[in-house]
């Protein structure tokens, strides 16, 4: 070491301890940091049962033969048969001469309608094709829950 060069010395009244202690370290969260305690696991003496899985039962379409994959995204006709959503939509297509121009859709509670869009855009419901009452849906609701595992 040279004369000229001095050691270095931290100023008097502070040290790395004290700076140390003025700021807040280690914390990871917030809860941290509020003097939240840890969270821990509870064990219950209620038994937990496994959760019921459906079993899609696959029934024919009765309009495309094809079998439908998805029991929820099907509907119940008159004599208890599925039928595939888009089936049926073709199904009223066909039965009623829906011209191109006018739309079929589905506008809830087993009800789909003929649908003209106007000029404005605005849309009128031509005429509504009821396809499921609430006998046919609880029916399909209890053929549901006899499917689960």
């Amino acid at each position: 070491m040279k004369k000229s060069q001095k050691p270095h010395r931290e100023p008097q009244g502070s040290s790395r301890k004290k700076r140390k202690k003025e700021s807040i370290s280690g914390f990871s969260t917030l809860n941290q940091v509020a003097g939240v305690s840890k969270p821990r696991q509870h064990h219950s003496s209620i038994p937990v049962e496994e959760p019921k899985v459906i079993r899609e039962p696959l029934p024919e379409c009765a309009y495309c033969s094809e079998p439908i994959e998805s029991i929820a995204e099907s509907f119940m006709i008159e004599d208890g048969r599925y039928v595939h959503f888009d089936c049926m939509i073709s199904h009223i297509r066909e039965m009623e001469h829906v011209p191109d121009d006018k739309i079929v859709s589905y506008v809830g509670s087993g009800n789909f309608a003929i649908i003209e869009k106007t000029e404005d855009g605005k849309f009128t419901i031509l005429k509504t094709i009821p396809v499921e009452n609430s006998d046919r849906v609880k029916s399909m609701k209890a053929f549901v829950e006899g499917c689960k595992v």
